[in-house]
Parts: C-alpha cells; sequence; structure tokens
C-alpha cells in the first residue's frame, strides 16, 4: 500500500516539475517575443532564477528548450545568450516561412469549409476594428493576425504542417517585435489578408499561395530594410 502511495506520489512530483519547466519556458520566450529581452542579451541563470522566482534546474531546462528552438545559443563554458541573427539569416528563415504558410493556404483554399470561412471573416473583422491610432494597436494586431493564420492552418487540415509553422511562428514574432514592432504591418497587412480570404473563399489554391507569400515576403522586405538603417 506504501508502495502505490509513494508511487502517486512521485508522479505529482513529477507533473508538478514539467509543469513548473514549461511556465518557466513560456515567462521566458514571452520576453523574447515581446522584445523585453533583446538581441545578443546575456542571459544569466542567477538573474532569471530570481526574476522568476523558480530554481536553477527548471531555468536550465528552458534554455536548453529555447537553445534547441534556435532562440538562443548556450556556449559551453561561456553562458548562454540571445541570437543576433545577420541579414542574410533572416532573408533565409522568411524564404522557408513564406513558402510554409504559402503551402498551408494552398491547402486551405482546396479544403476549407464554409464554417471556417465565417471563423475567418469574422477574425478579419475584429482586426479591422482595431483603432490604428492607438499606441496598443501594434500588440492588438499582433495577437489578432497570430489567430488569422491560425484559421488557416486549421483550414488546410494538416497538423504536422501546423506544428512546425506554429514554431517558425514564434520565431517571426520575434523577429518582428525585435526589429520593428508589429505596428509598422497594420494597415497594408489587414488589407492583404481581405485578399487572401478572398482567394480561399473562391477555392482557388494558386491564388492564395501567391498572395501568401507576397504578404510574407514584404514583411520580411521592410524587416531587412530596417536592420540596413
Amino acid at each position: 500500500m506504501s508502495n502505490g502511495v509513494g508511487f502517486a506520489l512521485n508522479i505529482k512530483e513529477k507533473e508538478a516539475t514539467l509543469n513548473k519547466r514549461d511556465e518557466v519556458y513560456s515567462r521566458i520566450i514571452s520576453l523574447l517575443l515581446s522584445a523585453k529581452i533583446q538581441f545578443g542579451e546575456r542571459l544569466l541563470v542567477k538573474e532569471l532564477g530570481a526574476e522568476l522566482g523558480v530554481s536553477r534546474q527548471p531555468i536550465m531546462a528552458a534554455l536548453n528548450r529555447l537553445d534547441a528552438e534556435g532562440f538562443v545559443q548556450i556556449i559551453p563554458q561561456v553562458g548562454c545568450e540571445v541570437i543576433n541573427p545577420g541579414r542574410s539569416e533572416i532573408a533565409d528563415f522568411y524564404l522557408m516561412f513564406e513558402r510554409m504558410e504559402g503551402l498551408l493556404a494552398e491547402l486551405a483554399a482546396a479544403r476549407r469549409t464554409s464554417a471556417q470561412m465565417n471563423d475567418l471573416k469574422a477574425l478579419h473583422r475584429r482586426i479591422m476594428g482595431i483603432n490604428f491610432s492607438n499606441s496598443q494597436a501594434g500588440q492588438d494586431y499582433g495577437s489578432l493576425n497570430r489567430e488569422f493564420h491560425q484559421i488557416i492552418h486549421v483550414m488546410a487540415r494538416s497538423p504536422l504542417l501546423d506544428e512546425r509553422q506554429r514554431n517558425n511562428f514564434n520565431m517571426s514574432d520575434f523577429f518582428i517585435n525585435q526589429l520593428v514592432g508589429f505596428g509598422k504591418f497594420t494597415g497594408d497587412a489587414a488589407q492583404e489578408h481581405q485578399e487572401i480570404i478572398d482567394a480561399i473563399e473562391m477555392q482557388s489554391p494558386a491564388k492564395a499561395r501567391a498572395l501568401t507569400e507576397n504578404h510574407i515576403s514584404g514583411i520580411a522586405g521592410v524587416l531587412l530594410a530596417a536592420m540596413r538603417d
């Protein structure tokens, strides 16, 4: 009987540890995506532990995960720092990102349902309802933009592609907020979304793909231009 109780306690302890690791990861990546931690910044385990109120173990687990995902670099005997990518690295990322998102839009146009179209249009109305003169507009747009593309991923009915592109979206949001902020894209991007909606509704896969790739390419162009300044 005591062995069973001990086993149950061990399971709960492991679950608590895993939950703590996920929580710490979420808090650190939120700081990265919002640019509160910036390109090239050193990440000190002791300072992060003090700021987040946790021990070394979940901090190291989160940093190892972020290293595997490409957000930070852990250098043995040196420490951990946020990546500081060059123009060519960001250009290469967005070339891959736009083609993956274009493929998902192409599949969405071929596989979408009427109910999903209604969801996409409703979300777009929320985007167009943003007060773009407000200082909060960029943040609001960034959040709704993610939802917009996620609906398209659901339409595509390709969980494997969706899972990989979710990670890419984190990296894209990271680059945008580090370099220019979402406020740079609120007006033009919202109009481009309408064109993508129309192509998906018309069930025109090739057009949906081309429009989506152009949409992402335009974002990349703004970021790369900012890096030259």
